[in-house]
């Protein structure tokens, strides 16, 4: 008989999916290409989506398992529900705490950390109970854990450091874009806009990606903010008018993958100016669509965009603004950048995420057996 892996998949059983989501439900789907030798049994609570649902139960068991509020799911109801396991993945920062069972963690990032230090701290009272329970509880799960996985060296190097942990024990596996790399020429939008992703989070540091796209002399370019949630629309929308551009931004909700990819794809420009990223999949998902883009030099995103990005300290709004300018301005400019984005785009791929994930399975199957 097999042994078991029962992984939290939460995040990957629902749509839309953010960052988490997007790793878990890609490293699933291409974990089980690889035929291997351990079963996989998937863990979910009742804010799945059905259809995402019925595609990993073609892969996988999946088993869907209630609990009061996530807290309760995440330290009593899934550990009770996979007690029969071999090991246990627990893959959105966070693990039980009591289970006698092995541990495998994936650490995105100790973003938590630095919130209040190098930027600021302002979160909603639910995000900041969440927030003291996971640090409170990661700072006892990471020394114990038997692997730790996280997205990038940088993100490495400081759960190390934050948590204590032998850079020894954790893993690297980089993550992907969820588009297929582009095969079209460019066809960019007329008129231009810039596109940028929206976030009350201060982390994200939208306030600096306006006040530099503020200073762009061109009148015919306008910036476009998605993926508001709808209880920051009214205060994203607000701001925008306190800078006085509103004519020229918009604002918009969640919108699909699909829109997603065609606005990165007519966009002459994604703004990312974030003050942290554990790894900075937008990034990427840019780049493979042929999206030119200007970001922060910080944290782990020189380590992602590598030669790909135009890099700009985010305070610089005057610096900001050139680089839009330029860009477009000067087609060849930002066929440059195009580029570069595919060529480094290409070097990532959820196939070469799923094998490096493998690998840190057999690794601590091989220690259990022990």
């Amino acid at each position: 008989m097999k042994p078991v892996i029962a992984v939290d998949a939460r995040y990957g059983l629902r749509s839309p999916r953010r960052g988490v989501g997007e790793y878990v439900y890609q490293v699933l789907t291409h974990l089980s290409a690889l035929n291997p030798p351990y079963q996989v049994v998937l863990y979910g609570d009742q804010m799945c989506n059905l259809e995402t649902l019925a595609d990993l139960r073609r892969i996988y068991p999946v088993h869907i398992v209630s609990a009061l509020n996530f807290f309760a799911w995440e330290q009593w109801s899934w550990p009770r529900s996979a007690r029969h396991a071999k090991l246990l993945h627990g893959t959105a920062n966070i693990g039980p705490l009591r289970s006698a069972l092995p541990q495998i963690l994936t650490i995105h990032d100790v973003i938590e950390w630095h919130r209040g230090r190098e930027f600021p701290a302002e979160i909603p009272l639910r995000h900041h109970i969440s927030r003291v329970y996971r640090m409170n509880a990661l700072k006892r799960l990471a020394p114990r854990a038997l692997k730790i996985l996280t997205v990038s060296e940088h993100a490495r190097q400081d759960i190390a450091v934050t948590l204590k942990v032998p850079v020894s024990r954790i893993a690297v596996t980089p993550l992907a874009g969820k588009f297929p790399l582009s095969q079209s020429p460019p066809h960019w939008s007329d008129p231009p806009f810039v596109l940028t992703l929206g976030a009350l989070d201060p982390r994200k540091n939208l306030r600096a990606a306006l006040a530099g796209f503020a200073l762009v002399s061109s009148p015919n370019l306008t910036l476009r903010i998605v993926g508001v949630e709808s209880r920051g629309l009214p205060q994203i929308r607000a701001l925008v008018q306190d800078l006085g551009i509103s004519q020229r931004v918009v604002v918009e909700a969640m919108i699909s993958d699909q829109d997603l990819q065609q606005l990165y794809q007519r966009a002459v420009a994604f703004l990312y100016l974030s003050h942290y990223e554990g790894f900075g999949l937008p990034l990427l998902e840019a780049m493979s669509q042929g999206c030119p883009v200007i970001c922060a030099h910080h944290a782990s995103l020189p380590e992602v965009a590598n030669d790909a990005a135009i890099f700009v300290d985010p305070a610089d709004s005057k610096t900001v603004a050139k680089h839009l300018e330029s860009l477009l301005l000067n087609i060849e400019y930002r066929e440059q950048w195009r580029q570069r984005g595919m060529n480094r785009a290409r070097q990532f791929s959820w196939g070469k995420t799923a094998k490096l994930t493998h690998l840190v399975y057999m690794q601590a199957l091989d220690e259990v057996k022990r």
